[in-house]
């Protein structure tokens, strides 16, 4: 396998194993094989620790003695958690892109979600999550603060885990849905619409998915729409 550009080969076998796992390539508890992974990577084993260590931080496996590496397992009531962090960061992202969005930047948005789109049309794929993550991503990214980015991004990679899972398992996910509205948002700089369409459509897609959760997150995300949302993107 030739190694990208600049990239070290921790780096390559971090992006392998988390691609591995955000499309459940790598099931929940699957144990990897630090050995196999070095081979079919052409890399000794020290970068795939070295992987396998970032991916512990981030919350993607867990080591465990006597066991090894197994991939971590992903709870209804994390995604409670998550859905709650998402509906507190990403509308403020978006009504900030809404501010601060250029021609170009409406541009990538477009293509971003043509081309997430598109990848449902494909007859018997399944449906590519990760560019759903990516124009998400793209909308923190024109907010213009990387924090934030970084915390949407791994927020947004919880969720496809979950979904691709779910997948996995033959359960049903949500089909792909239009992220127009929300462009022609930030296209007419209208932060507040786009604030209000980010917050309804993550609600929307928690109601979707995590039917049946634990009760305690209804308060929560109750508590989460009290949040002066206004404030924090005008800044």
């Amino acid at each position: 396998m030739e190694l990208p550009l600049k990239e070290s080969r921790a780096d390559v076998a971090y992006r392998h194993l988390k691609r591995e796992i955000l499309s459940a390539a790598l099931a929940p508890d699957a144990v990897i094989d630090e050995k196999l992974i070095a081979q079919e990577l052409g890399v000794s084993r020290t970068p795939v620790r070295q992987a396998t260590g970032r991916l512990a931080a981030e919350g993607f496996v867990r080591v465990l003695p006597q066991r090894g590496t197994l991939v971590a397992q992903l709870s209804v009531s994390d995604m409670e958690q998550v859905y709650l962090l998402r509906s507190l960061v990403e509308p403020v992202a978006a009504s900030l892109a809404a501010q601060r969005a250029t021609s170009a930047d409406i541009d990538h948005l477009e293509t971003c979600e043509r081309e997430y789109l598109e990848a449902y049309e494909v007859v018997g794929k399944a449906p590519d999550h990760a560019l759903h993550t990516r124009f998400h991503v793209a909308v923190a990214e024109i907010a213009a603060m990387p924090r934030m980015t970084r915390i949407v991004r791994e927020l947004q990679e919880q969720t496809q885990w979950f979904l691709a899972v779910r997948l996995a398992q033959g359960r049903q996910v949500p089909s792909p849905h239009s992220h127009h509205p929300l462009i022609e948002a930030i296209r007419a700089a209208d932060a507040q619409q786009a604030r209000d369409l980010s917050r309804t459509s993550i609600l929307t897609s928690r109601s979707k998915i995590l039917a049946g959760a634990v009760p305690d997150a209804e308060l929560l995300l109750a508590t989460s729409m009290a949040v002066p949302l206004d404030e924090l993107g005008a800044r």
